[in-house]
């Protein structure tokens, strides 16, 4: 293979790959707004008041990301009518997918820009031992909050660690660790990726304020549960906070937190929230999280199961006349499954009924049977093997032997993305 040979396959291979990714990604982005629209109408009417199942609502996005290769896009009459016009828009434009792998990287540089800013910030703070809790330290008038996935740093302002007795300050640690426990860092970073790869839904974005008030809601409950405490004097402990903050500057949003979600939360519904809180059995919430773990699992391996495999084998056989400029004949009918068979090695071809069928059908020129070979999407992607017919045997069973192309790395290649 000559350089050029290389690099013309890369260029394919890249550009394969920006349609064959878009076009499911883009299926994920319509199946995302259905998703939303049932959440929230869930959250404000159903399950409005449920707590736990409120926030559990919220894991019906992971299944979106596996409905790509639906086979309901190619095998139902909906599907093809309103989805088939799609693959050929970015086959044979395929900027459009480049386009849209673009808004990809420049959302995720984006959002790794702030991450990495705030860390540095973090790391910049002065770190303190509080009853055996390391935390840092902030003279900044914000919220208390907890940053990171793998290592999650509870920050605290100044002021509310002078403020606070010890009593105060067990119960604002209790709560950062509890959305620590709880794994809400990293159900933020899943929403991360999910409005990266799926940066074309404007209300994933718009859905954060939705996420973090049921992921809050449920951490306060979770925390005045383990707190032993009253949901009273919790509210009165949060109270506190703001006005504390509010007097250490008159800059200060009681909207605002440190992770920069400027509408992160309305304090009086938080508040209101609060308010509402019930004791509850433990085993109830634990029960909740499991069927909700196991109902994903599900629904993940049910999709995967009515969608299309990774690869997938190609049984389809056909066979074309081509005269140096122009095909002058195409068939693929089942007949052809009657006089042709084939092996790892050769093709063998009923002579005297293959050479009549050619004769019935006026073919011309070269003649080419092609079969086997697998494809990653109807019409997207894929290869088949190859033979020439050439005519004027004696054998009543013609031997054809032919170069499988499965042995090619970029072929192997292609079935393992």
């Amino acid at each position: 293979m000559t350089v050029e040979e290389f690099v013309n396959s890369g260029i394919q291979l890249f550009n394969f790959c920006a349609v064959y990714y878009v076009i499911q990604l883009v299926r994920c982005v319509l199946f995302s707004f259905v998703v939303f629209a049932f959440v929230v109408l869930m959250r404000k009417t159903v399950l409005k008041n449920s707590v736990f199942l409120k926030g559990a609502l919220w894991s019906l996005f992971l299944p979106v990301l596996f409905v790509g290769k639906l086979k309901f896009f190619y095998e139902s009459s909906i599907g093809i009518i309103l989805f088939s016009w799609w693959n050929g828009i970015f086959i044979n434009h395929v900027w459009v997918g480049w386009l849209y792998l673009c808004g990809v990287f420049i959302y995720a540089v984006r959002l790794f820009y702030k991450r990495r800013k705030l860390k540095n910030m973090v790391r910049g703070m002065e770190k303190r031992k509080v009853d055996d809790t390391i935390i840092y330290v902030t003279n900044l008038p914000v919220t208390p909050s907890t940053i990171g996935v793998f290592r999650p740093k509870i920050v605290i302002p100044a002021v509310i660690l002078k403020e606070y007795d010890r009593k105060e300050l067990q119960a604002i640690l209790l709560h950062e660790k509890t959305h620590i426990r709880l794994g809400h860092l990293l159900f933020y970073f899943l929403w991360d990726v999910l409005r990266v790869l799926l940066w074309l839904n404007p209300l994933l974005t718009i859905g954060i304020k939705f996420f973090r008030e049921d992921m809050e809601e449920i951490c306060d409950w979770v925390t005045i549960r383990r707190s032993k405490g009253k949901a009273y004097a919790y509210g009165q402990l949060l109270l506190k906070s703001m006005r504390i903050l509010q007097e250490e500057s008159e800059d200060f949003n009681m909207f605002a937190t440190f992770v920069g979600d400027k509408e992160y939360q309305d304090i009086r519904q938080r508040m209101t929230r609060i308010a509402r809180y019930r004791p509850y059995k433990r085993i109830v919430a634990v029960s909740i999280l499991v069927v909700s773990v196991l109902c994903v699992m599900g629904t993940v391996i049910w999709i995967k199961d009515i969608s299309y495999d990774r690869y997938n084998e190609n049984d389809i056989m056909f066979t074309y006349g081509y005269d140096g400029r122009n095909v002058t004949f195409f068939d693929n009918s089942d007949a052809l499954y009657q006089m042709v068979s084939y092996d790892d090695s050769y093709v063998y071809v009923n002579r005297e009924a293959f050479e009549n069928y050619l004769y019935d059908n006026h073919a011309a020129g070269d003649i080419f049977i092609v079969f086997g070979g697998f494809y990653k999407l109807p019409g997207v992607g894929g290869t088949g093997c190859t033979c020439y017919y050439e005519p004027g045997s004696e054998d009543s069973i013609v031997k054809i032997p032919y170069e499988n192309p499965m042995s090619d790395w970029r072929v192997r290649l292609l079935k393992m993305l």
